[in-house]
């Protein structure tokens, strides 16, 4: 089944390429069109989807036990949501930021094993797909809430009606509701697992401080003084506490956490 994943991921490595590379061409090119770049992002979409769907089959399980998998779900999340605003707000400005960051996340989960494993039988509870699931989802809105950012930053409109505000805002809230819904089902899975609804283990620190984190960027966000460029640091200040909160904890310190 290897050879399936590698066919997988590659195919939406090159679709996620490709868009990247057709995004900037139909800037100097008449005979490609920024709509030809959702197309072929679309695809990587698809083929992400038809991996993840497999997996799940093969396993039993949603597939997002390793940095394989949880990088391929959080850049689904990523693209997903691109597409959307792309549709929905005619947002094709944030394509070429979004697929480079799929990409260098595809080329990353290539350091992580393919081979689907069983879950452990701490981890094996429907609270597994709830509290995984809106997490990395959340991840993902907060990534592209964060290229949003650097967008308005730079004085940036993505959109034809100026609705790159209203995306940021979008991006922020829904995470942070599926977000609490992530700390909300980690907090009765660790009662059913370890007896406590909290424990001094390192993720779950960095998880609350990244929780309360956003609670206070959404506290301010539609204050006067914080609405513009402030917002915007916020955004991405919050995206690398996504990065050191998701990777940085497993590599700079020991933790008993069962996932990345």
């Amino acid at each position: 089944m290897n050879d399936l994943w590698n066919i997988l991921h590659l195919a939406a490595l090159t679709c996620y390429i490709l868009s990247l590379a057709a995004w900037f061409l139909s800037r100097v090119s008449s005979r490609l069109s920024e709509s030809t770049a959702a197309w072929i992002a679309a695809l990587g979409l698809g083929f992400q989807a038809a991996q993840l769907l497999l997996r799940w089959g093969a396993g039993g399980h949603l597939p997002v036990t390793g940095l394989f998998e949880t990088q391929h779900f959080l850049t689904f999340w990523v693209v997903a949501l691109t597409l959307y605003f792309y549709m929905r707000y005619g947002a094709s400005k944030l394509l070429p930021a979004s697929m480079l960051l799929a990409v260098l996340s595809l080329i990353l989960a290539m350091k992580g094993p393919r081979a689907v494993a069983p879950l452990t039988p701490t981890i094996d509870t429907p609270l597994f797909f709830i509290h995984i699931a809106t997490s990395f989802a959340a991840y993902g809105l907060f990534s592209v809430g964060a290229i949003l950012g650097c967008y308005r930053l730079a004085g940036i409109e993505i959109s034809f009606d100026g609705s790159t505000r209203r995306m940021l805002d979008e991006s922020l809230y829904i995470g942070y509701i599926l977000f609490t819904w992530t700390m909300i089902a980690g907090s009765l899975w660790a009662y059913l697992a370890w007896g406590s609804y909290w424990s001094w283990r390192i993720k779950g620190i960095w998880s609350w401080i990244l929780w309360f984190y956003y609670s206070g960027v959404l506290h301010v966000r539609n204050r006067q003084t914080w609405e513009g460029w402030p917002l915007d640091v916020l955004a991405i200040v919050g995206f690398i506490l996504v990065l050191f909160t998701y990777l940085g904890l497993g590599l700079l310190f020991k933790t008993s956490h069962p996932l990345l």
